[in-house]
């Protein structure tokens, strides 16, 4: 038995699989998820087995910059709606972390070492243990030992507490997940409505011998005419044609902008506008590389390829294809044309539909190299304090400028979505095994030798951070379930507690809002995490 313990590459994969096993496992309507690899790496640790420190990092990077790259589209929109709540609800759970932890300290006479460790511990956040240890390696050398004992003791678990805790959210707030799904589709529906097609009636004397370009030249509505029917015939809105009085006109946009458009053109009406043999509307997947990267304006669709592009669907979000829209990998795109002219361009598109299958590894490497190193960059605050974003925190600011922009530098980064599940299935699971084997080697002996008062300590410090966040996410500004959910797990620095709240809903709102408060938290985290030693060390000596 101890030369198999001894090959950890089977080891490591055993924990993930027993583990995966476990979390698919429901007790009375409940079940573990990933967190059935952390418990199943709790006992592995115990007796013993060891997995590199390296996978345990390789994970959460994977973990982070997944999550980035998959909240990146959406999260600077909602960041700049919603800063100032996300910076309460992490500043009020680092805050009422910090004063449980000095609280606890002064109660159970701990040294000031060992409680920031607790902290750290408590609020399941690696860097701000590296931050604490670098300011008690500052003011007691030797004393950092001490901060990793507190924190292996509260780590446990605040990550197991808080998984319990999200699965459980439903229930003890009594709220149905399902309305709560609805409740925020509806919310998105209305900041981001999808787009409509409609027709109008050629009415205004001002757009009688226009051509289309001539009838929105400023762009002032955001909407596109994409087809036209004159008599019994029916058209491609071609740039060059020429409107008159009476003609119907398919447009297609958002409903604000379709009114918008409704004072130029006339008034709507709802006759049929079957297209004929000859015009084709079709959509198709983009998958050819070399038109991906240039706006719509520099490929001058019409006068190139006689087609036009009247939506563009990209990661679930409808965009209207004005000139400065560029096309991206993955884009589905509706084409409008003669048949002949959207064939050709339709096979021209899709021309290599492998390409939507594969990762384009250089800049997905280059972005992580970029997070790495941002990470290691120190910061110098006052009174001579340093923090470091460290590995995972750098990955993750990156990856979410990666995901919104879609490029670094020249570089375009095109991931599929099942690539990007897997990397943030398998960074979780790889970082719950080290993190679980790590916790369970020490666990037991130091129950044994400090006593359960220090686990109970961290336990407070856990219950209290969290039940601030919920506090104010609930009853302060009233969010929707799911976005707590993800919030609460971003608030503790916590994956596993997102991979619980994923689990159960299948929108992407944890995902976004566990990336909007998360680098949030972590700064808080890391800069109080140090003022923190210093308060402790002058209130507990």
């Amino acid at each position: 038995m101890s030369v198999i313990f001894a090959q950890e590459m089977l080891v490591l994969f055993a924990i993930l699989a027993i583990g995966s096993w476990l979390g698919q496992r429901s007790i009375a309507g409940l079940s573990l998820g990933s967190a059935g690899v952390l418990f199943t790496a709790l006992v592995f640790g115990h007796f013993g087995v060891t997995v590199p420190k390296a996978v345990m990092e390789l994970g959460l990077l994977l973990f982070v910059y997944a999550v980035g790259l998959q909240a990146g589209p959406r999260f600077f929109r909602t960041f700049r709606r919603h800063a100032i709540q996300f910076a309460v609800i992490a500043g009020g759970m680092a805050g009422v972390g910090a004063l449980s932890a000095i609280a606890v300290g002064l109660w159970l006479k701990l040294p000031f070492e060992l409680t920031a460790g607790l902290y750290t511990g408590a609020l399941t956040c690696t860097p701000a243990l590296a931050a604490a240890i670098d300011v008690v390696e500052r003011l007691a050398p030797g004393g950092s030992a001490a901060v990793s004992v507190g924190y292996g003791i509260a780590y446990p678990f605040s990550m197991v507490g808080v998984v319990l805790l999200i699965q459980t959210l439903p229930r003890l707030l009594r709220k149905d997940l399902k309305a709560e799904e609805q409740r925020w589709l509806q919310e998105r529906q209305s900041e981001a409505p999808d787009l409509q097609a409609r027709q109008f009636l050629i009415s205004n004397a001002n757009c009688h011998n226009k051509t289309v370009s001539a009838i929105n030249p400023h762009r002032m509505t955001l909407a596109n005419i994409s087809r036209i029917k004159r008599g019994e015939q029916v058209f491609a809105a071609k740039p060059d044609f020429i409107l008159q009085l009476g003609d119907i006109v398919m447009v297609v946009g958002s409903p604000n902008e379709l009114e918008k458009l409704a004072l130029i053109l006339g008034k709507e009406t709802h006759e049929r506008m079957d297209v004929n043999a000859d015009v084709l509307s079709v959509d198709v997947e983009v998958t050819e590389e070399s038109l991906t990267g240039k706006t719509l304006a520099q490929m001058r669709m019409w006068e190139r390829y006689t087609v036009v592009i009247t939506r563009i669907r990209r990661q679930g979000l409808e965009i209207v294809p004005t000139g400065n829209v560029t096309l991206e990998m993955g884009d589905y795109i509706r084409v409008v044309g003669d048949k002949t002219a959207v064939q050709a361009f339709v096979e021209l598109v899709h021309g290599q539909p492998h390409k939507a299958e594969e990762t384009q590894m250089l800049p997905f490497l280059v972005g992580l190299l970029l997070g790495i190193a941002l990470g290691a960059i120190p910061l110098n605050l006052p009174n001579g304090l340093q923090i470091k974003l460290g590995s995972a925190g750098g990955a993750f600011l990156v990856s979410l400028l990666v995901g919104h922009f879609g490029r670094i530098g020249p570089l375009r980064l095109y991931a599929p979505a099942a690539a990007k599940n897997l990397s943030r299935e398998l960074g979780l699971m790889l970082f719950l095994a080290g993190a679980g084997v790590n916790a369970g080697a020490h666990f037991v002996a130091v129950l044994q030798e400090q006593g359960p008062r220090l686990l109970f300590g961290g336990a407070i410090i856990t219950i209290l951070s969290a039940a601030a966040g919920l506090v104010i996410m609930v009853y302060f500004y009233r969010m929707n379930l799911l976005a707590c959910m993800g919030a609460l797990s971003a608030g503790m620095t916590n994956p596993p507690g997102l991979g619980a709240a994923n689990a159960q809903t299948t929108t992407d709102l944890p995902t976004l809002s566990y990336a909007s408060v998360y680098p949030v938290a972590l700064i808080f985290k890391i800069i109080v995490a140090q003022f923190l030693v210093e308060i402790l060390r002058r209130v507990l000596i």
